[in-house]
């Protein structure tokens, strides 16, 4: 017979109103976010919700979190040592929940993805199709790479599609590598000059992608890499203004495999050759914050290089054949 004294439930509370897993997740974000206000708007709730919320928590401790004499307000001795523990608390309780889905094969209520564009037009749809019973509601939102790893961070979305070469690993975030592309030269279709490098294309003014994107950027570092200047002609935002007007013999343009299969239907009317002199390459990478969305982002991270390796890339290599050699898949 054990000597535990479990409390009767029906005449006292386990816990003091006030002091739970939820309310414990807005103090975590009130601290993280710098304020109250800031937090409001992570969680999409009022910021008088989140300051009730906080109240009731210092209320149900009998000690205050924040020091609000001075401004911005600090957390206290007690909300540090409180902020500790309840990151470590509340990592451990997405783990058992996301187990326990996984376990059960239970079902996201709503899942959100945030896409670099081309994967989410080309991949996101057949994801939704391929992985019917992981959520009820999907959404799939397109943005830049910088973007939607705030937006990961802040916990607006669940999982990130990210091009760039620049983000910074973080502590408690899961990465699964898709696939690695090049970089490869695109003309106009009766271009007839030197198709093997940069630095020799004639006749024709390069068309930039926006350093808004990481593919912008990333191909305006290899150009800095050479040293080369091209003269400013025209500049898009996204592939499909970029190819259109390479299409239209305007120009030509550095681009990517993933960039071409968004805009299939535009290939007859380019030219594309691999960089001989000058090449670099790209990751595209899925993350997700690990205590949550480990599991689910790996599953996910398969599904999407399964339907880029044996349904969408397979009619882009029978156009170009070359490539099919110069896309790498396996990272073990």
């Amino acid at each position: 017979m054990n000597n535990i004294a479990y409390p009767n439930n029906h005449e006292t509370p386990m816990f003091p109103t006030g002091y739970d897993l939820r309310t414990l997740f807005i103090f975590t974000c009130v601290v993280e976010a710098g304020g109250m206000t800031q937090a409001a708007k992570v969680l999409k709730m009022t910021q008088s919700s989140v300051s009730q919320a906080i109240g009731n928590l210092e209320d149900a401790l009998g000690a205050p979190l924040f020091d609000r004499s001075v401004r911005p307000m600090t957390v206290t001795v007690a909300g540090n040592t409180l902020y500790e523990r309840s990151k470590a608390l509340i990592d451990d309780a997405n783990i058992l929940l996301r187990d326990t889905q996984d376990s059960e094969n239970l079902t996201y209520e709503t899942l959100t993805l945030g896409l670099a564009e081309s994967f989410a037009n080309a991949v996101g749809p057949r994801l939704v199709t391929h992985l019917p019973g992981l959520a009820r509601k999907w959404r799939v939102l397109a943005g830049t790479s910088p973007i939607l790893h705030e937006s990961l961070v802040n916990h607006e979305v669940d999982i990130i599609l990210s091009t760039s070469d620049q983000l910074l690993p973080q502590k408690g975030l899961s990465i699964f590598t898709v696939l690695e592309e090049p970089y490869v030269l695109v003309f106009p279709k009766d271009y007839d000059g030197h198709l093997n490098g940069i630095t020799n294309v004639e006749g024709l003014p390069f068309i930039r992608c926006s350093l808004r994107s990481s593919i912008g950027r990333q191909t305006e570092r290899q150009l800095d890499r050479m040293r080369l200047k091209f003269p400013m002609h025209s500049e898009f935002d996204t592939a499909t203004g970029q190819l259109e007007m390479v299409g239209l013999g305007a120009g030509w343009t550095l681009s990517t495999p993933m960039c071409l299969l968004q805009e299939y239907e535009k290939l007859d009317r380019l030219k594309v050759a691999p960089i001989q002199r000058g090449n670099f390459s790209r990751k595209l990478t899925l993350i997700a914050r690990s205590a949550e969305m480990g599991r689910t982002a790996e599953r996910i991270a398969l599904t999407s290089q399964d339907i880029l390796k044996n349904e969408l890339f397979p009619k882009l290599f029978a156009k170009l054949p070359w490539l099919k050699e110069k896309v790498v898949w396996d990272f073990t």
